[in-house]
């Protein structure tokens, strides 16, 4: 059985890792920089979104804020040779929206400046990840809905395709039409869609 969502108790918080005791037990979770600093005082309910790591000789645990947060985790350790502590480093070290934006542009001097990840490391990930910038937008962690309005579709689609360096009035126009020809679509359809509309316009007007 995988643990996938905990709700617990933070009963400790160090350099990385957290401690949720949930039902009695103490979990110990490595995190994210992000999810780590938005994590409250010890004593306070949190809920981790969960990836479990089962190796040989122990079962590793990492948390996050959001599930698209695990998501991109999920599809950076994908990558060939990329490990968990690789993984965290990167969404530590660069916003998703920055990580997209380097990926799309093949900036290789945006992963070199992250200490810890060298030239050949940084040219492997942006190799197999070069077609996988609109998935990083997609796993952008963007706040949360309150629990009395929900989000509309298209905010999220706008600030995926603002991540992905277009304007955000560029943007907002290919959402909308977009969801006007896929009302159905996840993000992730909807992304591609719209970056189509984006391409079919004239020269110059897309950025």
């Amino acid at each position: 059985m995988f643990i996938g969502y905990l709700q617990g108790t933070l009963a400790e918080r160090e350099a990385g890792a957290v401690t949720v005791v949930a039902g009695g037990v103490g979990y110990e979770l490595r995190v994210p920089a992000g999810t780590f600093d938005a994590l409250g005082a010890t004593g306070s309910v949190v809920t981790l979104w969960v990836q479990t790591s089962v190796k040989k000789d122990a079962i590793e645990l990492f948390g996050f804020g959001t599930q698209r947060e695990r998501a991109l985790f999920r599809l950076l350790v994908s990558v060939p040779k990329v490990g968990p502590a690789l993984a965290l480093l990167l969404m530590s070290a660069l916003p998703p929206e920055e990580l997209a934006r380097a990926v799309r542009a093949g900036d290789l001097s945006s992963l070199v400046r992250i200490k810890g990840i060298g030239r050949k490391t940084a040219e492997t990930l942006l190799f197999h990840l070069k077609d996988r910038a609109l998935e990083i937008a997609a796993a952008e962690s963007l706040p949360a809905p309150s629990r009395t309005t929900a989000a509309a579709p298209s905010d999220e689609l706008v600030a995926a395709l603002v991540s992905l360096g277009y304007r955000p009035g560029q943007a907002a126009d290919a959402a909308r039409e977009a969801r006007g020809q896929l009302p159905d679509g996840d993000l992730a359809t909807l992304l591609r869609k719209a970056l189509n509309v984006i391409a079919a316009l004239p020269a110059g007007a897309a950025r």
